[in-house]
């Protein structure tokens, strides 16, 4: 309807609005339109109009379910060393090669705290026979890294947001969780500060964790129902739910992370983080924190010379980031970006897939091959 000219739409809409209401309900009418006022106000007094948005909660649940099936049929999500490699290689410009092996020599401590987590959820799954089901009921909630932005880029501007949010969210998590909540202060500006230095490359918006906060349950079953009183609380929009418990991260570590935003009175809204811990993980992880320090300390030796020492800490934040990562989360995060929201571009994207996994039978495809996609 939208392709005709005024006078001829004018007609035929009073033939949709007036006409066909008096037909046989047998007959139905599928009319399509890009947005129009003149359409939208004359069909809108007898008809009630659905509108298709790709940009819905909807379709972009819809885009990212078919990611996550993509993933885990055609992505080869074992974590490996020669792939972290390349992807630091690629990311920090640095000759192909470069780092050929040098990563593996964090192979033990890495071992040693996937063994500890291993362990202690095993335990859980003999504790509870619904722990798996509980695990695979939680929804997926993802919104693409580009636009997980804070409205402002001027931090102390995010900080004077973040003090409201830590205020009303600190006592809706009380109230909701009661003991079980950890209602810290803000991030130390500081801390903040050099987030933003060596994870975000100085992008002040980016930042998501300077309101934050966090949840002690003693069982799965107590989580998860802490779970869905933050998405059921009003005022906020769950933009992120990462489900480490359904996909541990590289060191084997599990947990619940949300991103949401709190709608402020200007009607802005400020991102903050909520996270879910099992009570028997956070025991295991301050056993697994000297691995994590062995890591963290042997990275920039591992690196090398040759870097500033802001280069050095931003390559560190970088494989820190992702091993604190699952696999999967990260083929997710990309395949996400590059369907750009768009269900057509995910339906090519698996087609992709597709014809490589049909020309390589039996073989995965690597992380590399994801992003030059």
């Amino acid at each position: 309807i939208d392709e005709m000219i005024l006078k001829e739409m004018s007609g035929m809409l009073a033939i949709l609005r007036d006409g066909v209401p008096d037909l046989p309900s047998f007959l139905l009418f599928f009319v399509t339109s890009r947005r129009n006022d003149n359409i939208l106000s004359a069909l809108s007094a007898k008809h009630e109009p659905i509108e298709l948005r790709v940009d819905s909660n909807e379709q972009q649940n819809d885009i990212l379910v078919s990611i996550y099936r993509i993933v885990q049929e055609y992505v080869n999500v074992d974590f490996s060393w020669k792939d972290l490699e390349q992807k630091v290689e690629s990311k920090f410009e640095l000759p192909d090669g470069s780092l050929q092996g040098k990563l593996q020599q964090l192979e033990a401590p890495l071992v040693s705290s996937k063994r500890v987590y291993a362990k202690v959820l095993a335990a859980e799954r003999i504790n509870d026979p619904n722990f798996d089901e509980m695990v695979n009921s939680i929804p997926l909630i993802k919104t693409p890294k580009h636009k997980l932005k804070q409205p402002s880029d001027n931090l102390d501007i995010t900080y004077q947001q973040a003090g409201l949010v830590q205020d009303v969210m600190g006592k809706r998590l009380k109230e909701g969780w009661g003991n079980a909540a950890v209602i810290p202060g803000l991030k130390k500006r500081a801390d903040a500060e050099q987030k933003i230095k060596d994870k975000y490359f100085g992008h002040n918006d980016e930042i998501k964790d300077v309101s934050r906060f966090s949840g002690k349950f003693p069982s799965f079953e107590a989580l998860l129902d802490g779970l869905n009183f933050v998405l059921k609380m009003k005022g906020i929009e769950v933009l992120n739910v990462k489900n480490k418990f359904r996909n541990p991260d590289v060191l084997g570590y599990a947990d619940i992370n949300i991103n949401a935003a709190f709608e402020l009175d200007d009607g802005t809204h400020h991102i903050f983080e909520i996270q879910l811990h099992l009570d028997a993980i956070i025991v295991a992880k301050e056993k697994v924190h000297v691995f994590y320090e062995d890591i963290r300390k042997c990275i920039p030796d591992i690196v090398g010379d040759g870097f500033t020492v802001d280069e050095t800490n931003q390559i560190k934040a970088f494989v820190l980031g992702c091993l604190r990562n699952s696999a999967v989360d990260s083929a997710i995060d990309i395949l996400l970006e590059k369907s750009g929201g768009v269900f057509l571009y995910t339906r090519l994207l698996e087609e992709s897939f597709a014809q490589l996994a049909k020309k390589f039978p039996g073989i995965k495809i690597d992380f590399r091959s994801v992003e030059a996609l």
